[in-house]
This record gives C-alpha cells, sequence and structure tokens, in this order.
C-alpha cells in the first residue's frame, strides 16, 4: 500500500505520531523517514532582545538528539528506515515548506504529523496541516490520541487525506 512514509517528529519523546507511523510502515512494509524540523527564530522573540547565537546550537543539538531516538525506536520496531533533522532558514521558509519539500526529495507517499494542543500560542504558531496541504499532493495522516489499537478507532483514507473513523 505504502513504500516510504515521512513521519514529523516533535521534541516529545512519548510521540504518539512516530508510534502510529511505526505501526503503519509495519503493517504495510514501508520504509520510514523520520524528519524532525528545527525552526531557530520562535515567534515570540523579539529581534533586538534575543540572542540567537546562544540558542541556535542547542536547538540543532537537541535536534540531533531526537532524530536519534526515533532511529533507535524504528529499528526496535523491526522497521527499515532513518531520522534527518533540517534547520529552518532565518527566514523564507515555513516547517510545513520544509517537510513537503523533504517528503519530494524521498519520494514519500504518505505523510504523518501530529495534532498540536491548542493553546494561546496557537494564534502565534503555524497551521501545520493547512501548510502541507498547500505544498503536497501526498496524502497526510493526522496522528492523534485516539489513534492507537486500544481505542477501538481503524483508520480511513480519502482521496486527499487520511483521518481517523470509528470502527
Amino acid at each position: 500500500m505504502y513504500e516510504h512514509i515521512l513521519v514529523a517528529v516533535g521534541t516529545r519523546s512519548d510521540s504518539i505520531t512516530l508510534e502510529a507511523a511505526i505501526r503503519l510502515a509495519r503493517e504495510t512494509g514501508a520504509r520510514l523517514t523520520a524528519l524532525h524540523v528545527v525552526d531557530p527564530v520562535p515567534p515570540y522573540a523579539g529581534v533586538a532582545t534575543y540572542d540567537f547565537s546562544v540558542t541556535l546550537d542547542a536547538f540543532e543539538a537537541y535536534g540531533h538528539a531526537v532524530a536519534e531516538r526515533c532511529v533507535a525506536a524504528i529499528h526496535q520496531a523491526g522497521c527499515e528506515g532513518d531520522a534527518r533533522t533540517i534547520v529552518l532558514p532565518m527566514c523564507g521558509s515555513t516547517m510545513g515548506r520544509a517537510i513537503a519539500r523533504h517528503a519530494r526529495e524521498i519520494g514519500a507517499d504518505l505523510l504523518v504529523i501530529g495534532n498540536r494542543k491548542r493553546s494561546f500560542w496557537s494564534l502565534f504558531r503555524e497551521n501545520l496541516y493547512k501548510e502541507l496541504l498547500r505544498h503536497t499532493d501526498t496524502p497526510v495522516l493526522v496522528a492523534t490520541d485516539a489513534l492507537p489499537a486500544a481505542s477501538g478507532r481503524a483508520l480511513a483514507l480519502r482521496p486527499r487525506y487520511v483521518e481517523t473513523v470509528d470502527a
């Protein structure tokens, strides 16, 4: 069904997104690539008061640690795959564009992303799902807390996207 799945991973170590992608990769025999995108410019940081040099190296190092954790989880699950970290340029790109571009480069036929929790800061963050839909024709699966098999939910594919539905 799928040959190459790209999963966008965040910084949480208990990633439901990664678990869902691993499960799909095992079920379909697909190769799995985990991608962590480091955004070096937090939207709430004032340019005049923010010292980028202090944190940029830490962001990048942490991104590589996330990638190493993902590779270990992928291989421990018995899947074929790898993990990569990319750092966005200071301007001119978004996480959604970077993920869509990387998906094209590796020939991914499914994108798996997580569902962000709503908060006050959501007003300032990019809507990753909408941004991906603008920049790719590849189906997008949004993994939520309800996705694990124990919840009694099943995956349903639609032509443009993938969603969870009651089984």
